[in-house]
């Protein structure tokens, strides 16, 4: 009996999968004998694979994807951001649609690297990144070499500077060493993030192990997200922009100012879409409105910094 219950969740019958696809059973039929979906006949009776049908389905959602998103990108003035969380951007999107009400920007925090890796694929028009190389002393440069077979394909833009550093209530805190010594519980950020490579390269600084800071293993995706987390309690410290800080009213020990860039590909800078964008971030509305945000800095904000001497 148990073996047969297993069997009946690990293939599917014409009429579930039909149910699950939203297509008639003769469809079904005619899909599977084509090829086209992954079945088999078993005593005259057609079964498919849970686990192959799933992994079908979900390349061809990727697939499907994609091709939405270059679909969106030419009928509509569409600009789509991927990549590191800046709690700045959300006050300025309001900005754009007031200045171009023709375009609708879409931005999505994934991390640094996860950002590149959508430009790469070709899901977003623009990366946001903020990686840092500790042996070069450089931000991007040195990932995108790393990440894409053609960088010098590939433009890099400055947004702003930023300051970052330790975000905590009542007593402040300045080093990882304090955070274990005094056992305070600590909330991370994601892998892949830049200020997740910052908070490892600090560790490592310092000399102190990750299993000794309570609450390593707890990622948080945005800025926004560490400070409420401290400000509420349930965490002790975190790492964030002075922005969040100022906001929750959180104590803040900056730590470093980082510079925040923009990559696109060459072959789409001049395109419209892209081109808004960056006229968008050249703006005297768009530097006014950073500059007004505690802890930025726009002495390089639109200035194209790879390739050198564009």
């Amino acid at each position: 009996m148990k073996n047969n219950q297993s069997n009946q969740r690990d293939f599917l019958t014409v009429k579930e999968v039909a149910a699950l696809l939203s297509l008639n059973e003769k469809k079904i039929y005619a899909l599977a004998l084509q090829g086209r979906l992954p079945g088999t006949k078993i005593t005259g009776k057609w079964l498919f694979p849970r686990r192959e049908l799933e992994g079908l389905l979900r390349r061809k959602a990727r697939s499907a994807m994609g091709e939405l998103f270059q679909e969106l990108a030419l009928d509509k003035k569409i600009v789509l951001v991927a990549g590191s969380d800046d709690p700045a951007l959300p006050v300025v999107h309001g900005l754009f649609h007031r200045m171009y009400p023709d375009y609708a920007l879409f931005s999505s925090s994934v991390g640094s690297e996860e950002g590149l890796l959508f430009l790469k694929r070709g899901f977003c028009h623009v990366a946001l990144s903020h990686l840092y190389d500790e042996k070069t002393g450089d931000y991007t440069f040195p990932f995108i070499r790393e990440v894409f077979d053609a960088p010098g394909e590939l433009v890099l833009v400055n947004l702003f500077h930023r300051s970052v550093g330790f975000v905590a209530k009542g007593e402040g805190v300045d080093s990882f060493k304090t955070v274990a010594g005094r056992g305070l519980r600590f909330v991370n950020r994601q892998k892949g993030s830049g200020i997740r490579g910052r908070i490892d390269a600090l560790l490592a600084a310092e000399g102190v192990e990750p299993s000794a800071i309570r609450g390593y293993g707890e990622e948080s995706y945005t800025h926004m997200d560490v400070a409420e987390r401290v400000a509420d309690g349930s965490a002790d410290a975190g790492i964030a922009a002075e922005s969040v800080a100022r906001f929750t009213g959180l104590r803040f020990t900056r730590l470093f100012q980082e510079r925040f860039d923009m990559v696109t590909h060459k072959e789409s800078f001049f395109d419209e879409n892209v081109q808004v964008f960056l006229e968008f971030i050249r703006s005297g509305e768009f530097r006014g409105r950073i500059a007004d945000v505690p802890g930025y800095d726009c002495r390089e904000t639109g200035k194209v910094l790879y390739p050198k001497g564009e």
